[in-house]
């Protein structure tokens, strides 16, 4: 009996220090690790080159296709026919224009000169010359439409595509073919969302074509749009490396290549951290940095951009600071940690 009530005493106290000890008076264990310099990091996307110049060419006027006189590939100097449409109804129209402007300029010579020695009244000669600009106008019209049964190149170029065939009934607008300037190209790719921060973080891009293997061509971002229906965002660049011109007369329009966008360490205080290092108060981010000569976890404001499954800090840590990465939310300022580096 003395034996079972001392260890019900023992027992009781044990129950009652355990009840009285505070959670965070022992050591959490966290995953850890040490803030490093930003590395180079390379991005690989495929793009295709594109001209900067193109045209899709359509006639201004409905009619029966006569002549199409390039296919795909060819090359076309500026001002060149390119296609006809019949002309038989559009010349009439000008034929019919033309004898009635000259009916009305006759009558309004007359009427001048009958107004001179005062045969006709001036409100003959007013409806005279009205008539008169009026014919002239419809001739210039007439003139203009007839000439909108040919389609000429605007610059010199290739034919990329072309969409009908001779003998066709082609409708005003409907496109004929797509003429392109090779001489001028730039590349165009499509950046995942996800991605995004490369837009803004410090970069270089290079381009590298499938017919120039193992040859690098720095290049600009000469535009991008944001885009709403989660299909990625168009960026458009431009070649600006000197060492691409004696070989771009071997690119064209169409081609493909690799747009490689690579992010190093130009600067010493901005870091790549993983983003489940992050948690967020008041719309502010914030990382638990451990200390340490105290191995204690404390709270530390960030400004961050996100980059796929990480974060890039520009501003709040520095180098060789350890951050937790894995039982943040169970952690509070000051707590004891028991850091496991991976």
């Amino acid at each position: 009996m003395y034996l079972f009530l001392v260890l019900t005493h023992l027992l009781g106290m044990a129950c009652q220090k355990k009840e009285t000890v505070h959670p965070g008076q022992h050591p959490r264990p966290v995953k850890v690790v040490q803030v490093k310099n930003l590395g180079t990091i390379t991005r690989q996307y495929t793009g295709v080159v594109e001209a900067k110049e193109f045209s899709t060419l359509a006639f201004k006027v409905p009619g029966t296709l006569e002549e199409l006189r390039f296919s795909t590939g060819q090359q076309v100097r500026q001002g060149e026919v390119i296609a006809r449409i019949k002309p038989f109804d559009y010349n009439q129209q000008y034929r019919t224009a033309e004898a009635n402007y000259q009916l009305a300029k006759s009558i309004y010579e007359r009427n001048k000169r009958l107004f001179a020695s005062n045969a006709v009244s001036r409100q003959n000669l007013e409806i005279a010359e009205a008539d008169y600009v009026k014919a002239e106008s419809a001739l210039n019209i007439a003139q203009r439409t007839l000439g909108y049964t040919v389609l000429t190149a605007p610059f010199n170029g290739f034919v990329e595509q072309r969409y009908v065939e001779n003998y066709e009934e082609i409708t005003a607008g409907q496109a004929i073919l797509r003429l392109v300037n090779p001489d001028s190209i730039e590349v165009r790719f499509t950046l995942p969302e996800t991605n995004i921060s490369l837009l803004t973080l410090p970069q270089k891009i290079f381009i590298e074509f499938d017919s120039q293997k193992g040859k690098l061509f720095a290049s600009d971002i000469k535009e991008y749009i944001y885009s709403s229906d989660g299909g990625g965002i168009p960026v458009t660049l431009n070649i600006t490396d000197q060492s691409f011109l004696p070989y771009r007369p071997y690119v064209f329009p169409g081609f493909s290549c690799k747009v490689i966008f690579e992010i190093d360490s130009m600067v010493s205080d901005k870091f790549l951290i993983p983003g489940s290092a992050l948690f967020q108060e008041n719309d502010k981010y914030y990382v638990w940095i451990i200390r340490p000569a105290t191995f204690s976890a404390h709270k530390q404001q960030v400004d961050v951009s996100f980059y796929g499954n990480q974060a890039f800090v520009s501003k709040g840590l520095s180098k060789d600071d350890r951050i937790v990465i894995a039982g943040i939310s169970a952690l509070h300022e000051g707590q004891k940690v028991k850091p496991i580096n991976i």
